[in-house]
């Protein structure tokens, strides 16, 4: 039982890594692109919406890793509970379910969390701040590059995407983006409620 406590922890450890080098990565992206497109007022505004695009890609895998990460911290805290806790109160383990439960997704892993609630509690803990810190940067580069505009008109100007996208279009798709994502958000449950697991 203490090698596969042992074992549980080290595989926790390692998704909790991983999980912390996503979320590094997104933030370096995010001051990145930041710097670089407010650093030269002849780099189009559009850069940050790939900007916006790749903390997209990196929700997603961190996402899968929190899975990962939340199943492993299932496992600990089923030992935790049905071995250690017992142990420490009257001097034996308990043998109830939890042993029932536990050999049975070491032999057939199930994650406890479906993507979406991963990805939902993922940009409620981290990405939301990124997103409207890209977004901000975003609305500050088309006002203030290359200069302040004169008019609304110029202002609404240059939301357009070259001539690929009219700025009606690209405004709307950020506002309903930016909503979206907020409700997404604030609808979901935190990361200690998904954790609950019962207690």
């Amino acid at each position: 039982m203490v090698h596969l406590y042992r074992g549980e922890m080290n595989r926790l450890t390692v998704w909790r890594k991983r999980l912390d080098v996503t979320s590094n990565w997104a933030i370096l992206l995010t001051f990145g692109l930041t710097t670089f497109t407010l650093g030269d007022p002849h780099i189009p505004h559009f850069i940050l919406l790939l900007g916006i695009a790749l903390l997209v890609i990196s929700l997603l895998i961190e996402a899968r890793r929190y899975r990962h990460l939340h199943h492993s911290k299932w496992r600990v805290h089923t030992l935790e509970a049905g071995y250690f806790a017992p142990l420490l109160e009257d001097g034996g383990p308990d043998d109830g379910a939890w042993r029932r439960m536990l050999a049975a997704d070491l032999k057939s892993p199930h994650l406890q969390i479906g993507w979406w609630c991963a990805i939902r509690v993922r940009l409620r803990r981290n990405y939301l701040l990124l997103l409207y810190l890209i977004t901000a940067v975003w609305l500050t580069k088309i006002f203030i590059h290359p200069a302040s505009p004169h008019s609304t008109g110029e202002l609404y100007g240059r939301f357009a995407v070259g001539e690929l996208l009219p700025p009606w279009f690209v405004m709307a798709s950020a506002v309903v983006f930016v909503v979206a994502a907020s409700l997404v958000a604030f609808t979901c449950p935190s990361g200690e409620e998904v954790e609950f697991w019962g207690r």
